[in-house]
């Protein structure tokens, strides 16, 4: 084997272990079982500076179809959401930061407003990430709803309504106030805001524990953010990826 073979052989033996490596982490990582990702028991949040609504206290997700780390998420966001105390209300805020999450936000509020989203929640998810469909125009779109309780012309024509345009834009507008720079996020009271970089977890935990403060009276944003007395199942729900 000449010299040249040699390097090529070492070359290609070290790639494959880099493949084995990453395959296994992103194996890890889809079962939370990453160190640090989705088995930590750190409380992390940030306490905005808004005012504290906790008569009704409303938790916001901001998310988007096109987040992968969304759709893994609801399956154990909509287990939380189910168990929520009769004095919390939940809404999803669908971002709008170009063309194609403004046309997937105004999607989101069609839905909810025709009395959709149920049926085709999910399936939104699983058009683009399990059947790779890019949604490139607002046509595409609608003959995708066409079979799913909303007609293409009907469709289109709220797609570019006035009121939806307007909804989007309060969205939008959301977003911005809330500097909410990624997905999937929690607002809690309109104050407190938990991101995910812990972890599903993490998140619905440091969650429970802000509605359960709130609900008790107590202000969390004078409290020590630490993990003494947030103690986190490591399998209280279903495994799902993070991001």
């Amino acid at each position: 084997m000449t010299k040249v073979e040699r390097l090529r052989m070492g070359l290609l033996g070290t790639l494959g272990v880099l493949v084995v490596a990453v395959i296994g982490y992103s194996t890890l990582y889809a079962l939370n079982l990453v160190p640090g990702w989705g088995t930590s028991t750190e409380r992390t949040y940030t306490t905005l500076d808004r005012p504290l609504q906790d008569d009704p206290i409303e938790v916001i997700e901001f998310f988007s179809y096109a987040c992968p780390h969304c759709m893994n998420l609801e399956p154990m966001l909509a287990n939380w959401v189910d168990g929520l105390p009769e004095n919390v209300r939940f809404k999803r805020v669908h971002i709008a930061i170009d063309t194609m999450t403004t046309r997937l936000a105004k999607t989101y509020l069609i839905l909810e407003t025709q009395d959709l989203l149920e049926q085709n929640h999910r399936r939104m998810f699983d058009a683009i990430h399990e059947r790779n469909i890019t949604f490139l125009n607002d046509e595409q779109l609608a003959e995708f709803m066409h079979d799913r309780g909303i007609d293409s012309d009907r469709f289109l024509s709220a797609l570019n309504g006035r009121y939806i345009n307007r909804a989007v834009e309060s969205s939008r507008q959301l977003s911005i106030e809330t500097r909410t720079l990624g997905v999937p996020a929690l607002l809690i009271g309109n104050r407190f805001q938990v991101t995910a970089q812990g972890g599903s977890r993490q998140l619905l935990a440091t969650a429970d524990w802000l509605v359960n403060e709130l609900l008790a009276g107590r202000d969390p944003s004078n409290v020590e953010q630490d993990s003494s007395d947030t103690p986190i199942e490591a399998d209280a729900s279903p495994p799902e990826s993070t991001s």
